[in-house]
C-alpha cells in the first residue's frame, strides 16, 4: 500500500468507524473490562498483534458465584517474522516452577530480539491455583476434582464446567496461536522429578526440542490422551512435556536450567539469535518405567537418589512402622535410571516409592 493509499485508508476508517473503531486488526477480542487495569480478552490472534510486549488476561470462564474467571497470557511479538512458541504452567495448579520460569523469560523478552512470538500463559489452572491443588477444583455438586490434563482439547458445547474451561483455552489461546509448545510440570506433590521431558519420538520436531532443552532424562513417550502435549502433537503441532522437579515451592536449579533450556530450544528454531548450546552429558533416554509401590503403609527410608544408575535387585527404599521396627524392603526390578523419588516420608499403602526408567 503506497502512502497515498495508506492516507485514505486512514480517513475512510475514520469516517465509517469514528475514533474509537481501531484502524488494523488488533490480534484480540477487547471484553471492555479490564483488571488492574490489564485488558481482558476473550479471544487471541497473535499473527494480527502489533510487534511488542503485551498482557492480557483472558476470560476462561466462570465460577458458581458468577465471578469471571481470569487466566494471565503474555505475549512478546518479534518485529521480524518467524515461528509461535507457546509456553503454559501450572495446568495442574500446585506445580509453580514453570510459572516462574514464564516470568523470568518475559521479563528478558524484547520485541527487536525475537523472531516470530513467544505466547506465556503462566497459570492455566487458575481453580486448582487458587484451591493449591493440582486438579481444576469446582463447586457444583457440593465440589469436584477433575484433572484437567486428562480432558484436552475440552469442549466448546457441554461436559461439565472443566470441560468448558478447558476448551474455552484450547479454542481461543494455546491452538490457535501454536507453530511449536512446551508444557511445564513438575511431579505430583510428594515427589520429586530431575529435569526431565516427555517427547512423542515419531514427531522429529518434538525429539529435537526435548535434546533441546538439555534434561537428565527423557522418556520417549507416545503420549496420553487427553493431555496439553498430545492433543497439540494430534493436531500437527510438536509439543513436549517439560518436568521441573517438585510441586509446590520454587526450585532457583531447576527454573535456572528450564530457562536456559528453553532458550536453547528458541536458537534451533530461530526465534532468538545465538549459538546452540549442546550439553556436556547426553540425557538419559527410556522408553518405558516402573513404579515401585509401598505394600502397606508406613515411613519410607528411599535408599536411592534421582539420576541414580540401578541393577535389578538393589535396595530402594524400605518402610517402618510407628515404632521405628523394619516392615518391609522393597528392590528394584529392574535395571535403569531413578527418575522419581518419595519426597514426602509418610507413605500410605499402594504410594509410589521410586519410579525407574529404562
Amino acid at each position: 500500500m503506497n502512502r497515498f493509499s495508506n492516507l485514505m485508508y486512514l480517513v475512510l476508517s475514520y469516517c465509517f468507524f469514528g475514533m474509537s473503531a481501531p484502524l488494523w486488526a488488533q490480534g484480540y477480542t477487547d471484553t471492555g473490562d479490564r483488571v488492574d487495569g490489564v485488558k481482558v480478552i476473550s479471544r487471541l490472534t497473535v499473527d494480527e498483534l502489533e510487534p511488542g510486549e503485551h498482557s492480557f488476561y483472558f476470560s476462561a470462564g466462570s465460577r458458581s458465584t458468577g465471578e469471571k474467571i481470569y487466566v494471565p497470557v503474555l505475549v512478546v511479538k518479534g518485529v521480524k517474522p518467524g515461528k509461535r512458541l507457546v509456553l503454559t504452567a501450572a495446568v495442574h495448579g500446585d506445580e509453580l516452577n514453570g510459572i516462574q520460569v514464564i516470568h523470568e523469560l518475559f521479563g528478558q523478552l524484547k520485541a527487536e530480539s525475537v523472531n516470530g512470538t513467544v505466547i506465556g500463559v503462566p497459570g492455566v489452572n487458575q481453580p486448582g491455583l487458587l484451591a493449591n491443588n493440582r486438579h481444576f477444583v469446582g463447586s457444583s455438586g457440593g465440589g469436584h476434582m477433575v484433572d484437567p490434563n486428562r480432558l484436552f482439547p475440552g469442549s466448546l458445547t457441554g461436559g461439565g464446567a472443566a470441560n468448558l474451561y478447558v476448551g474455552a483455552i484450547w479454542d481461543k489461546i494455546l491452538q490457535p496461536n501454536a507453530d511449536i509448545a512446551i508444557d511445564l510440570h513438575t511431579q505430583s506433590r510428594g515427589a520429586a522429578y530431575p529435569l526431565f521431558v516427555f517427547a512423542d519420538f515419531g514427531n522429529r520436531a518434538a525429539q529435537q526440542m526435548a535434546y533441546s532443552l538439555m534434561p537428565d532424562m527423557i522418556k520417549n513417550d507416545p503420549g496420553q490422551e487427553g493431555t496439553l502435549e498430545t492433543a497439540y502433537v494430534e493436531n500437527g503441532i510438536p509439543a513436549v512435556t517439560f518436568e521441573l522437579g517438585a510441586a509446590g515451592q520454587w526450585q532457583q536449579d531447576m527454573i535456572a536450567r528450564a530457562l536456559l533450556g528453553i532458550k536453547n530450544v528458541m536458537r534451533v528454531n530461530k526465534l532468538l539469535a545465538g549459538e546452540v548450546v549442546k550439553p556436556l552429558v547426553a540425557p538419559f533416554v527410556g522408553s518405558s518405567y516402573t513404579n515401585v509401590y509401598s505394600i502397606e503403609g508406613g515411613f519410607a527410608h528411599i535408599q536411592v537418589k534421582l539420576k541414580d544408575t540401578v541393577s535389578k535387585g538393589d535396595h530402594v527404599a524400605t518402610i517402618v512402622d510407628p515404632l521405628g521396627s523394619e516392615v518391609r524392603r522393597y528392590y528394584a526390578p529392574h535395571d535403569g535410571r531413578i527418575l522419581s523419588v518419595a519426597t514426602a516420608p509418610l507413605r500410605e499403602a499402594g504410594a509410589m516409592l521410586v519410579r525407574i526408567l529404562r
